[in-house]
């Protein structure tokens, strides 16, 4: 993983002019989600921030946001666009190792990140650790699965990558102890919403 966190270290700067951001689309995944105000959410591998405005805007001044990622850089700029936004606290670290200072989730967010994390079972059961009873894990794309497959390939570093369908991770959170209420695999959104039973 060391490799990848050098990647992301490295097109940190130039990481929000590589992808134009849907806001829409973002907005209209966040709003399926279902998110509620005050709650606390963790932002698992958080990058540069995208989703942390609409993260944001769905919980309210009462809601938490805690955003992780273990490229400092990438975090740094998250910070520096979304600090001023209040209760919102930045972490730079593994998502396999993080132990939240404080309580549990209420939802768990995973925006284009998925396909980076080698050990997917491993850090479906760590997660549902972080999660409070009934908590959910989400875990979306604003592509479809074919296009992130694509997009990695294309690179050295991340050509490993890969996002498998729908359904095979749907197996994956059963199988960790979760109850997957929603599954989209579509030509221009992934998204699963898996709650902690």
């Amino acid at each position: 993983m060391s490799n990848g966190r050098e990647f992301f270290d490295k097109i940190a700067s130039q990481w929000d002019s590589t992808r134009a951001v849907d806001s829409k689309k973002i907005a209209a995944l966040v709003e399926m989600v279902g998110l509620e105000p005050g709650f606390s959410v963790l932002d698992a591998g958080s990058g540069t921030g995208v989703l942390l405005p609409f993260i944001k805007k769905a919980i309210g001044s009462a809601g938490k946001i805690t955003a992780v990622d273990f490229s400092a850089n990438m975090l740094a700029k998250a910070e520096e666009k979304y600090g001023s936004l209040g209760g919102i606290s930045f972490a730079v670290g593994d998502i396999m190792e993080f132990v939240p200072g404080h309580g549990v989730f209420d939802a768990v967010l995973c925006f284009n990140f998925f396909p980076h994390i080698m050990d997917k079972q491993k850090f479906m059961t760590h997660i549902r650790v972080l999660l409070r009873e009934g908590g959910f894990l989400v875990l979306m794309h604003d592509i479809s699965r074919q296009q992130v497959n694509a997009i990695h390939q294309d690179s050295e570093a991340v050509k490993n990558d890969r996002l498998a369908p729908g359904e095979t991770v749907s197996g994956w959170l059963t199988t960790a102890g979760y109850q997957v209420t929603q599954i989209i695999d579509a030509e221009d959104r992934y998204f699963i919403k898996a709650v902690k039973s």
